[in-house]
C-alpha cells in the first residue's frame, strides 16, 4: 500500500462515545476531524452494555445513535483497526503516523481512549477463569442481554440454568494497594446495582447479595437506584469475601467476614458477578511517550490545570476528554466529548 498524507483539522484517538461525540460536535462547528479506532468497529464498550443507569436506556442504541450521525457526516473521516504509532509536531501542525500506514497532518489532537476492565484472575481467591459461573461485569452485561432478547430468566453460562441466588462482589481491583489500584473506580457501585435491578425486575423471586466495601453512589439519581434496588429485596451487606469455591453442581460457596457485626459469613450462589474497577486504556503508556504528555502515579492522563484548564495537557494542541483522566459515567464522558470540541475550536481560532 502506498503512504499517503492527508490532512485533517483534528485528530481524535479513540471512537468510544466520548470521541464520537466529539467529533459529532466539531461537524457542528465546522470543523473536520479524523477517528482513530484500534478495535474493527466504533462504539467503545457501551456499545456492549445491555442498559445505562440510572435510567436504564440501552448503551447499544445509544452508540447507535452517536454512529449514525458521523455516518452522515462529510466531515468526520472514521479510521477503524488502526493505532497511531509516531507523532511529531512541525510548525504548529503534527504529523502522525498511523498503523493504516497513512500520514495524517492535524492541528489539534484529542485522546479520548477511555478504559480498561481490571483482569479478575489476579484475584485469584475468587476464581474468575476457573469456575464457568464465576463472572465479571461485562459478562454479567452479556447474560443480561441474552436475558432481554429472549425475554425469560436469567441463565448460568455452565449449564444454562435459571439463576435465582445471585451474588455480587464489589471492588474487584479496585480500592486495593496490594493490585496497584488504591482508586476508586467511581462508577462500580452503581453499575452492579443497575444489574441487580435488571435481576430482580425479571424475577421478583430471586435472590441478589451484594458485598460491598462502601457503597458510593455519588451522582444526581444514583442514590434513587440504590434505595430502589433495596425496595425490590436485594440485599447489601458490608462485608470483604475471602473466597469463592465451587460445589459439585456448580454453585458457588462465598466465604466473607462481616464488618458491620465482626463475624464471618457465607452463602451458596448460583451465580458470582465480579463488579470489576477500571483501570487506564492499554496503550495509555505508550500514548503518553509518543505524544510527550504526562500521566499521574495512578496511570491516568494528567491535565494542565484540572479548574482552568481541565481539557489541555502540557503539550499545546493536545487535549484529554473522558475516562482517560480519571473513571466517569457515560454521561460525563458524552458531556466531556462536546466540550473539547468547544476548547479545540478555540484553540484552532487563536492558531489560525
Amino acid at each position: 500500500m502506498n503512504k499517503k498524507t492527508i490532512n485533517s483539522e483534528v485528530m481524535i484517538i479513540g471512537g468510544g462515545v466520548t470521541g464520537l461525540a466529539a467529533a459529532i460536535s466539531l461537524d457542528a462547528l465546522g470543523i473536520d476531524s479524523t477517528i482513530i479506532e484500534k478495535d474493527s468497529v466504533l462504539g467503545g464498550k457501551v456499545k456492549e452494555y445491555s442498559k445505562v443507569f440510572p435510567d436504564f436506556r440501552s448503551g447499544k442504541n445509544i452508540v447507535r445513535e452517536l454512529i449514525a450521525k458521523v455516518e452522515q457526516s462529510s466531515r468526520i473521516r472514521p479510521v477503524v483497526s488502526a493505532s497511531v504509532t509516531s507523532a511529531e509536531r512541525i510548525d504548529g501542525t503534527y504529523s502522525v503516523h498511523v498503523s493504516d500506514n497513512n500520514r495524517y497532518n492535524v492541528k489539534a489532537i484529542i485522546l479520548a481512549c477511555g478504559f480498561e476492565v481490571f483482569d479478575a484472575r489476579l484475584q485469584e481467591e475468587y476464581g474468575y477463569g476457573v469456575y464457568p459461573n464465576v463472572v465479571n461485569s461485562l459478562d454479567l452485561e452479556a447474560l443480561l442481554d441474552a436475558q432481554e432478547k429472549k425475554g425469560g430468566m436469567l441463565l448460568r453460562p455452565s449449564d444454562g440454568k435459571p439463576v435465582t441466588r445471585m451474588a455480587i462482589i464489589f471492588c474487584v481491583g479496585s480500592r486495593s494497594k496490594r493490585l496497584g489500584n488504591p482508586y476508586c473506580s467511581r462508577i462500580c457501585c452503581s453499575y452492579s446495582t443497575k444489574q441487580a435491578i435488571e435481576i430482580m425486575e425479571k424475577n421478583p423471586d430471586a435472590s441478589v447479595t451484594c458485598f460491598y466495601m462502601d457503597i458510593r453512589t455519588y451522582d444526581r439519581g444514583f442514590e434513587e437506584m440504590y434505595q430502589y434496588a433495596q425496595e425490590l429485596g436485594v440485599k447489601y451487606i458490608r462485608g470483604r469475601v475471602s473466597e469463592c469455591s465451587a460445589l459439585p453442581d456448580g454453585d458457588i460457596q462465598v466465604r466473607a467476614e462481616n464488618t458491620l457485626l465482626g463475624r464471618p459469613v457465607q452463602g451458596i450462589f448460583n451465580l458470582i458477578s465480579l463488579s470489576v474497577g477500571m483501570m487506564p486504556c492499554a496503550d495509555a503508556a505508550d500514548l503518553a511517550g509518543l505524544l510527550g504528555i504526562e500521566r499521574s502515579d495512578d496511570g491516568f492522563f494528567t491535565k494542565k490545570d484540572k479548574y482552568f484548564s481541565p481539557h489541555d495537557t502540557v503539550r499545546e494542541g493536545i487535549f484529554l476528554a473522558g475516562s482517560l483522566t480519571g473513571l466517569k459515567p457515560i454521561k460525563d464522558c458524552l458531556m466531556e466529548g462536546n466540550s473539547v470540541s468547544s476548547r479545540v475550536t478555540a484553540y484552532l481560532n487563536e492558531h489560525k
